[in-house]
């Protein structure tokens, strides 16, 4: 009778892992939650259309429930190109004025890429959002970067 008990207690702590891992499986498949809903983004890019080299990612930061520019958060930038193999590139924002960030970007192709948006806010919140570019264009006449 000992090895049946065994088997039983075998099965039951089986079952609770499958339950457990069923459980992790649900909750870590969804993105977190939202830390600051009510912050509005929006972006524009310089010069339009977009083209390899530098490019300026302008960044409007608004509290929608008071209609405020957000002031004094940290931004922060990452760009990466849609399909793989690319590196990413990197950028911080500064502040112009209340409420604007202005982060240089330096695009290395032209395609599409992924902006991932990243701002820490004074509260200690922190924003994070994605932006598609797509249609990077070739370099211009006279543009900058390698």
């Amino acid at each position: 009778m000992p090895a049946v008990a065994g088997r039983g207690r075998a099965a039951g702590a089986l079952g609770a892992l499958a339950g457990l891992a069923a459980c992790l499986a649900a909750t870590a498949c969804r993105p977190a939650a939202e830390a600051a809903p009510e912050i509005a983004l929006r972006w524009t890019v310089e010069p339009k259309p977009a083209a390899v080299g530098l490019t300026t990612v302008c960044l409007t930061l608004t509290d929608t429930t008071t209609g405020q520019p957000v002031s004094g958060a940290s931004v922060r930038l990452e760009g990466d190109m849609s399909h793989p193999g690319m590196a990413p590139v990197f950028s911080h924002a500064r502040e112009v004025r209340a409420g604007r960030y202005e982060a240089p970007l330096e695009l290395t192709m032209a395609g599409d890429w992924l902006l991932l948006i990243e701002a820490t806010l004074r509260d200690g919140r922190t924003l994070r959002r994605q932006a598609r570019l797509p249609g990077v264009g070739p370099r211009l006449p006279g543009g900058s970067g390698p």
